[in-house]
């Protein structure tokens, strides 16, 4: 499992946070502003971070793009008291979704997803509000799945090498005179 703690750039405060951290495994839509939380006191929040502000105050979506593939992901995420639709996606299509409230009290404040394949998860706050994002957690890191034709090549490539392996093994006949 890899872990992103912001800690990885020095960034300035307020910077807008896109591909700084692609070399991690994940980049950022705009609206995401780096924001150092040293001591916050927030569960699950400390050292760097990244969150909405100063950005404005509205009801918004941003989106955590993964460099490549993902079987689970998980961020923790406090915010002031909204509700949260989280939406797993794979080529732009919705694989999972769910909703939740979140606050800035709760230790169990990690979002995200498993058992899924996605290279995208969208944040999308249903209120006014601001948030803060930190430890994003990559744990499954998953390889391009082959295509059906690449599959069917694979196989009728090991039957020849098996049958070839077969041939070389047989008795010679003997031959009469």
């Amino acid at each position: 499992m890899t872990t992103i703690t912001f800690d990885e750039v020095a960034l300035l405060q307020n910077t807008t946070v896109t591909n700084q951290f692609a070399a991690f495994g994940v980049r950022f839509s705009p609206l995401m502003y780096y924001s150092p939380q040293i001591g916050s006191g927030l569960p699950n929040i400390d050292g760097n971070d990244i969150g909405n502000f100063p950005g404005p105050l509205l009801p918004h979506t941003v989106t955590l793009e993964f460099t490549s593939l993902q079987s689970a992901a998980a961020f923790a995420l406090v915010s002031n008291a909204s509700s949260y639709t989280f939406t797993a996606l794979l080529g732009g299509s919705t694989v999972d979704s769910f909703s939740a409230s979140v606050g800035s009290s709760s230790p169990d404040n990690f979002y995200g997803f498993s058992g899924v394949l996605f290279d995208s998860i969208k944040l999308t706050s249903n209120d006014s509000d601001y948030f803060l994002i930190d430890n994003v957690q990559l744990g499954g890191n998953v390889s391009a799945v082959p295509e059906p034709s690449t599959w069917a090549m694979l196989i009728l490539g090991f039957a020849g090498v098996g049958y070839m392996a077969y041939r070389r093994r047989r008795p010679a006949a003997l031959a009469v005179t």
